[in-house]
């Protein structure tokens, strides 16, 4: 279990916590403390060493402290002194359901697979709060299809230690979206996941100037062209980089074009068209923005639900009236 953990002094222990319940044993907990200025060096010694009075010699704790070098080079830190069969990167604002381990494990030995991912749920102060899950089992989960779905996150997986080994260490230079391009080599090396239906983690929702991941908007989108960049290469090099791979990213370059568009930042958008429109044909770009700038639009504003719930209901009510008149 790898923690990188930035200035989140009045939340860490919660995610802490979140771990120690785990009905798994043994676990290895590794904190990285990346710079923080406020109280997160002292609060996660004091948790540690409250943590050690219990006398749980299934449960171990490391800290380590480095320079402010963002969230990869943390869990590049972490990855480098960890020693588990099993490995979990774990944001240090999430939660975990107790018995996320004691599932993922059972499923990855009963499947023999080399990695589990669950769904998981948004949460602003409590984790039963009403809020999105994030369904990645209804995905689709081949290699082709992963630039445009992406079927998993950071915390989401749980991985065999011999699959992260043969990824490598996560990219520092890519300071968002690092999960995308380090997932997507995860899969590329072959590695076989199972994917649950259940929610075993609570993603929390902020809007905290105090995060591990603080680059401009305009910065992330940039890196986030590196990251698509490295996934082609990645697929290049490796033999997989079939004509649907190479749509699928150009698609996700036209969602950032989208998004570069309505921050009015006209050069980088552009950039992000041009990758596209290497990748795509023109019909495809075209039908991708109308269905962006017409078609979602109408539905949001006629019926917020989307087409596919209404659809469901017409031929709900159809199959209904079918069975009154037999």
């Amino acid at each position: 279990m790898i923690v990188p953990c930035y200035n989140r002094a009045q939340i860490i222990s919660e995610t802490l916590d979140s771990v120690w319940s785990q009905t798994y044993r043994p676990i290895e907990l590794i904190m990285v403390d990346d710079g923080s200025t406020d109280d997160v060096p002292e609060v996660i010694k004091r948790w540690a060493a409250n943590k050690r009075k219990q006398g749980d010699n299934s449960f171990t704790t490391k800290i380590i402290h480095q320079k402010n070098s963002g969230p990869s080079s943390a869990r590049n830190t972490g990855l480098l002194v960890c020693k588990g069969e099993y490995i979990q990167f774990l944001d240090s604002d999430d939660i975990l359901h107790e018995e996320k381990f004691e599932i993922q494990t059972d499923a990855i030995k009963n499947h023999h697979k080399d990695f589990c991912v669950c769904n998981y749920k948004r949460f602003e102060e409590y984790t039963n709060d009403k809020n999105t899950i994030v369904d990645f089992y209804s995905q689709s989960h081949s290699i082709d299809d992963f630039p445009l779905v992406y079927p998993m996150d950071t915390p989401a997986p749980l991985y065999k230690r011999h699959v992260v080994l043969s990824a490598g260490l996560w990219r520092t230079y890519i300071r968002a979206a690092e999960d995308f391009e380090y997932n997507f080599r995860i899969l590329s090396t072959g590695a076989k996941g199972i994917w649950l239906d259940c929610v075993l983690l609570y993603v929390r929702k902020h809007n905290s100037k105090e995060r591990i991941q603080s680059s401009p908007l305009r910065a992330r989108y940039r890196f986030m062209y590196h990251g698509l960049a490295e996934m082609e290469l990645e697929a290049m090099e490796r033999g997989i980089c079939t004509r649907k791979l190479l749509n699928n990213l150009g698609f996700r370059a036209l969602m950032y074009y989208e998004a570069m568009r309505a921050e009015n930042d006209t050069y980088l958008g552009k950039v992000f068209l041009r990758y596209a429109k290497s990748r795509l044909s023109k019909w495809r770009i075209v039908l991708f923005i109308f269905k962006q700038r017409v078609w979602k639009l109408f539905w949001r504003r006629f019926y917020p639900k989307g087409p596919r719930v209404f659809f469901h209901k017409i031929i709900g009510r159809h199959e209904d009236n079918r069975k009154q008149m037999w």
